[in-house]
């Protein structure tokens, strides 16, 4: 399934124009795989169980997804993996339009798959064709979109730009994803012990602790990259990773090198670096919408950053 726009589905009203297809969406939806991409500037889905799936965003303020007592939003830097069986709304609230991307794989893909990469040859050839199931699951946490896995997903993004799915279940088209979504599959749980693996950085404060530790600090960068735009102090933040404020700076230290409120500085000076990009926005925006609050503090911020102040840096951009 290739959904080259968001579908109408409730909350929205059901009418005569929109009842077969939501029939059709409701036979197939979570059965296969699926992409679904869409612009839009206001919209949201109410909360669902869904299949195994991985999230971006591009443009605009990016995409909320609302799980249980958390908001975690995805844009063009950042991806999610949520896992089968998750029970989730998704919201886009923006000025400017946002390209809300998702992938869902169809139920127990990865089950297989992760069983696929255990066997040897020898095994292989003995199963006769049988498919075997592996449980995995993947660390729920906003996490960088680049090198291998990051590139596929613009890879698949770009070809469903370029036409992809313009037939609606078209039998070509249907296999092409099944290939396509094996690959994304394959550099997913390849790339999952790396992000597991960074717990030992945090082995010398707690060798026993140090993975519940990575999940409490991984929880309070979710909630900094999702909420930078809001005015956020040290006590927050650390409260998020149910940590005092002494012991959240420590362990965040060592994982990211530097401290959360200088991370947080440069996330958000990052963002304004980006809204800089768009002659619609007045600095005053520009500072409010990145986080960093005042023309002051953006000034100050881009100086470090960049060398030069906003309107300098605006203009730099635009040459």
């Amino acid at each position: 399934m290739i959904l080259r726009e968001l579908p109408d589905l409730a909350p929205r009203p059901l009418t005569a124009a929109n009842a077969g297809f939501r029939q059709w969406f409701a036979e197939h939806w979570g059965h296969e795989n699926a992409v679904v991409m869409g612009w839009s500037r206001d919209v949201e889905f109410p909360p669902h169980t869904q299949t195994l799936s991985i999230k971006r965003a591009w443009g605009g303020d990016g995409e909320d997804y609302l799980l249980p007592a958390r908001r975690l939003c995805v844009d063009a830097d950042h991806c999610l993996i949520l896992n089968q069986g998750g029970h989730y709304g998704a919201r886009i609230r923006s000025a400017e339009p946002v390209l809300s991307f998702g992938v869902f794989f169809r139920a127990d893909m990865a089950a297989e798959l992760a069983h696929a990469a255990r066997q040897s040859w020898p095994e292989a050839l003995a199963a006769d064709g049988e498919s075997g199931r592996l449980a995995s699951g993947f660390a729920e946490h906003l996490r960088p979109a680049d090198e291998a896995l990051g590139t596929e997903l613009t890879a698949l993004r770009d070809a469903v730009l370029a036409g992809r799915g313009e037939v609606l279940a078209d039998a070509d088209d249907e296999a092409w994803l099944e290939e396509r979504l094996q690959s994304l599959l394959w550099r997913m749980l390849a790339a999952e012990p790396g992000w597991r693996g960074r717990s030992q950085r945090l082995a010398a404060l707690s060798r026993g602790q140090h993975a519940e530790l990575l999940a409490r600090i991984d929880r309070a960068t979710d909630f900094m990259l999702s909420c930078h735009a809001e005015a956020l102090t040290l006590d927050d933040i650390a409260a998020v990773a149910r940590l005092s404020k002494y012991h959240f700076v420590r362990c965040f230290r060592a994982l990211h090198g530097c401290t959360p409120m200088a991370w947080l500085a440069r996330l958000r000076t990052q963002r304004a670096l980006r809204l800089l990009r768009d002659a619609a926005l007045t600095l005053d925006e520009v500072a409010t919408r990145s986080g960093l609050g005042s023309r002051q503090t953006l000034f100050r911020q881009l100086k470090r950053a960049g060398g030069a102040g906003g309107q300098a840096l605006r203009e730099r951009l635009s040459a």
